[in-house]
This record gives C-alpha cells, structure tokens and sequence, in this order.
C-alpha cells in the first residue's frame, strides 16, 4: 500500500465513514437508489448474497426488509464501515458475515454466489475493471448481479441536484423550510467529504465504455438504467 493508499484508507476509517449515516445516508436521493437496486435482485430464501463495499450496512436493511432469510456476506475496506454495519445488523437480531476485504481482490472460490450487489464503489476505486472481474467470477453461472458506475465526474454538480431533489419531494409550508435547513446542515457537514474531490485517477463512463467492458467480464444479459440525480449508471442483470 503506497502513501496515498493509505491516507485515502486513514480518511474513510476515521472522517468519512464516521459521518456518513448523518450525511449522505440521510438523503433520500441515497435511499431511493439503494432500494432501486435491491429491487432488480430476484430474492429468494437462503440466497447466498455478496455486497461489495458494504459501507456502513444501509444496503443490508434494504435486503432484510425484502427477504429476512437472505444469507449476506458483506465485505469493505475499511474497519470502521464494518463495525458501524455490525451494529445495524445486531439490532436486527441476525447473523451475517462481514470481513475486511480489497474488492479487487476477492478471498472467494469462483461461483461462491447467487446474487451480487455493488452500489457507489466504483467511485472510490481505481481499477474498476479488476473489481468487476472479481464480481463476476465469484458469481454463479445465471446468477444476479447490480452493480452500479459513475456517469460524470463527482463535484459541485452532484451537490446541487441532491439538494435539488430533496426540495422538490419535500412538503410546503414548514414542512418543506424544515426539509431545506435538513438538507443544507447536511450539506455542511458534507464538507468532510471535500477531500474526495482530490483523490487521483477518478473515473466516469459512458453507456458504451460500459458495454465494452461488460461484455468481458460476461456473456449474460446486462440492462443500463442511469439515475440522473445520483449521476449513476445502474447496471444489472444474470450472469
């Protein structure tokens, strides 16, 4: 791990993951998206599910409140995101495991799963095509898989349409003053996040780089939707 690599690490276990819950997880732009891409997964009882980048865990609840009996293994690079998520899922009174893992890297024999999920990693790593190769290999021939990529280039933009949006689904009068002071106090705090905007080699794709690099991790059917809010592409579909 070079220094970067570990000032980058350093930053996620003690700034970002830390604040994330009372940040961006408290938008609903953040949890429209996680319920959208839990929806495209087909859940079944005793599915073996793989999230990748598990972050803090807000992802598991989504999958819970789908199917109680899912089997989830979770893994993140960082301690901190883990343990945040270890408390959600206590709460929950189940079981799941969680491991700290590099996703580029995955500690899993080939076809180890029936459904993958891999929401806003892609943004926070550099070689996306190692990480999407991992994925598909540890999943199942005819399994599932959602995975999601940045479609432009994270910055002001990105800030704008999530307060943007927060206003628009808010209510009128009080409701919607309380629902703007909510939004810019946790725009705020997102000042935390600033150093993300620095971090080397970040990447964007368009709906054909994705295509390409698909088409060599698999020969199954792939579906691209784009969250314009999010600036996300959601890719899914079966291995």
């Amino acid at each position: 791990m070079n220094t970067t690599q570990k000032l980058m690490l350093a930053y996620f276990n003690y700034v970002y993951n830390p604040v994330y819950d009372f940040t961006t997880g408290q938008l609903s732009r953040y949890h429209h998206l996680q319920k959208r891409c839990v929806g495209k997964l087909d859940l079944k009882d005793r599915d073996r599910i793989l999230c990748v980048g598990v972050g803090t865990g807000n992802e598991i609840l989504h999958i819970f409140r789908r199917n109680r009996n899912a089997d989830i293994v979770g893994i993140d690079y960082s301690h901190a995101a883990l343990n945040r998520a270890s408390r959600k899922v206590l709460a929950l009174r189940k079981e799941i495991q969680l491991l700290l893992m590099d996703a580029r890297h995955l500690r899993f024999p080939a076809g180890s799963f029936d459904k993958v999920l891999c929401i806003h990693l892609m943004d926070f790593v550099q070689e996306n095509e190692k990480v999407t190769g991992e994925i598909f290999r540890v999943l199942k021939d005819g399994g599932q898989f959602v995975i999601t990529y940045p479609s432009d280039k994270e910055g002001l933009r990105l800030a704008v349409n999530l307060l943007s949006d927060s206003l628009r689904h808010g209510n009128s009068g009080k409701h919607r003053v309380r629902a703007l002071l909510k939004s810019l106090a946790q725009m705020l705090v997102g000042i935390v996040y600033l150093p993300l905007l620095f971090r080397p080699k970040r990447r964007s794709y368009s709906r054909s780089e994705l295509e390409v690099m698909l088409a060599q991790s698999t020969t199954g059917d792939c579906q691209i939707e784009e969250d314009t809010v999010y600036q996300d592409f959601i890719v899914y579909g079966e291995k």
